[in-house]
């Protein structure tokens, strides 16, 4: 069979990807599902678990305190603002923004895991010491790795910025990452009404 083939000009394709149409794009988006759906397992485990005592947190274990934690809580979601002002500025080809803006959210997220570590340092219960404390170590410990992974992988975009890596076009990298920090400090809010509100108010 006779048929007429045409040659096509990779050099006219786009180079570069932006958003939905980029695998990357859909990549991280596929990752936070899966992440999600992770964390929300640990909040059913919490809630599972607490049917099956009388009373949560055991007895002899103290009822959480809110003010830390809610100090905590609000440095992480400031931690959002100085990365979306980088991702948002460098879609208007502006890149001081994307050298300082994710510094000052590396920073909030150093200071949020700080004072995640005095939190714990005195809570009272070791992750071995009963189910409520298995639990909560585990939502807190797993959360606190991925903003400490996130604080790493910021590092790269960053010191990638420096060098004037990114620019209005190729900034995909920029996007993915400013996605996924959206998504560990949207999810520590479930987390952080989990732990700490709803154990504070079971124990009353």
């Amino acid at each position: 069979m006779n048929g007429t083939f045409s040659v096509l000009d990779a050099s006219k394709l786009p180079s570069h990807a932006f958003e939905h149409r980029s695998p990357l794009w859909w990549g991280i988006i596929g990752l936070i599902v899966i992440e999600a759906t992770v964390f929300a397992s640990l909040v059913a485990s919490f809630f599972y678990l607490r049917s099956n005592f009388p009373q949560w947190p055991p007895d002899g274990t103290r009822s959480p305190e809110l003010l830390k934690p809610t100090l905590a809580t609000l440095v992480l979601l400031a931690s959002a603002i100085p990365m979306y002002w980088a991702d948002s500025s460098l879609k208007q080809g502006k890149t001081f923004p994307l050298k300082v803006g994710p510094l000052i959210s590396i920073a909030l997220a150093l200071v949020f895991l700080a004072m995640k570590v005095v939190e714990y340092r005195d809570i009272g219960f070791r992750w071995d010491t009963h189910a409520y404390g298995s639990v909560v170590w585990t939502i807190v410990g797993f959360h606190s790795a991925h903003v400490l992974a996130l604080v790493l992988k910021t590092a790269v975009v960053t010191t990638l910025a420096w060098r004037n890596y990114f620019n209005r076009k190729r900034r995909i990298g920029v996007t993915v990452n400013g996605l996924y920090w959206y998504f560990v400090v949207i999810i520590w809010i479930p987390l952080y009404m989990t732990i700490y509100w709803a154990s504070y108010f079971l124990s009353n």
